[in-house]
């Protein structure tokens, strides 16, 4: 029998915007809440991983797990309609609109490699705030052929935060510096590969770092929608 599956549109506009993490979806009931479901996933290289945490009616599946072997697929789908109904039949949805309607095979849990568990990410050294048109300017000028930056550089130092963009291979950079929240004496630095970076959906963000290498950026949103991505200090 089928069961009518009520949904979010910002929702699934948010987890489609993480699938360049990992295209492979999970959405499970929350273990500590029952009104909430979560989803989680990292690259394949675990170097950035993502936890979307909701209320249980942005996707409310019947059973305790929901998978998609290509969430983009059936995000497309979904798209072909304006407002299409959602309905689950076992291992199947149909999105439907009026007298149209597209029938989606779901994907056994088994066969999506589950990333992780949970990231232990507390007492964080400083916070700051990019929002989305710097995330998207960081974006732009590292792939411009002035700079053509491999990495991205946040220096900490006498309670100042600086970026830069460069390039390993050659000498062009591009530096700014940034506010922080909340300043501390301490002086460190994390690196981060711009492939990983330009996976980070553009959004704006509270980010928290830790002098052993980790950061956190935080989805700012005025909801009961949480979005975390983890990332960190690159390896040489």
């Amino acid at each position: 029998m089928s069961e009518k599956i009520e949904y979010n549109k910002t929702a699934l506009e948010i987890i489609s915007s993480l699938t360049g993490i990992n295209q492979s979806v999970i959405f499970e009931k929350h273990e500590d809440d029952d009104d909430r479901i979560i989803s989680k996933a990292a690259d394949s290289n675990k170097s950035i991983a993502y936890v979307f945490d909701a209320p249980k009616e942005v996707f409310d599946f019947d059973g305790d797990e929901c998978s998609f072997y290509n969430f983009n697929e059936f995000y497309t789908l979904f798209n072909v309609f304006e407002e299409p109904d959602l309905e689950q039949d076992d291992a199947e949805i149909t999105v439907k609109e009026k007298r149209s309607k597209i029938k989606y095979r779901l994907t056994d849990s088994e066969l999506v490699k589950k990333s992780f568990n949970k990231v232990n990410f507390v007492d964080p050294d400083i916070d700051f705030v990019m929002d989305s048109e710097l995330i998207k300017r960081i974006k732009s000028l590292a792939s411009g052929s002035s700079v053509n930056a491999d990495r991205i550089k946040f220096e900490v130092s006498d309670e100042e935060l600086k970026y830069k963009l460069y390039n390993t291979k050659h000498h062009n950079t591009f530096e700014d510096v940034l506010d922080i929240e909340n300043p501390n004496d301490v002086d460190f630095t994390i690196e981060i590969n711009m492939p990983v970076w330009n996976k980070i959906p553009n959004a704006s963000y509270k980010i928290s770092m830790k002098e052993e290498g980790i950061m956190k950026l935080e989805m700012v949103r005025d909801d009961e929608i949480s979005v975390q991505i983890f990332t960190a200090d690159v390896e040489d």
